[in-house]
């Protein structure tokens, strides 16, 4: 996770320096190729990140040591989170779709 972050922001500097210098970044090769390897980067280090989080929170239940039903922290109560998120992220998805048919009504 921290090396493809690293990578990106790398890539990101690399970017940026030639946009100042008032260069085409199309014209860059090489700048190209390290954009189109690190478009999944973000995806992967979250995922990274994740694992690790998972991995760190409880190493006896991923060791086989524990049942993770044994792990689970009871919390009374989570319902109304998840069907507020659900209903947030469901409005957000809603948008998104909305806005990606008007862009491309307007290109048509």
């Amino acid at each position: 996770m921290v090396i493809l972050g690293t990578l990106m922001a790398l890539v990101c500097a690399w970017a940026a320096f030639t946009l100042l210098r008032r260069r085409d970044i199309a014209d860059h090769r090489g700048l190209l190729g390290a954009l189109a390897l690190l478009a999944p980067a973000g995806f992967i280090a979250t995922e990274a990140g994740w694992v690790v989080t998972e991995v760190g929170r409880q190493p006896w239940v991923i060791g086989g040591i524990m049942r993770t039903a044994d792990a689970v922290t009871p919390m009374p109560g989570l319902a109304v989170p998840m069907i507020a998120f659900t209903i947030i992220y469901l409005g957000l998805a809603a948008v998104v779709a909305i806005s990606i048919a008007s862009l491309v009504r307007e290109t048509t």
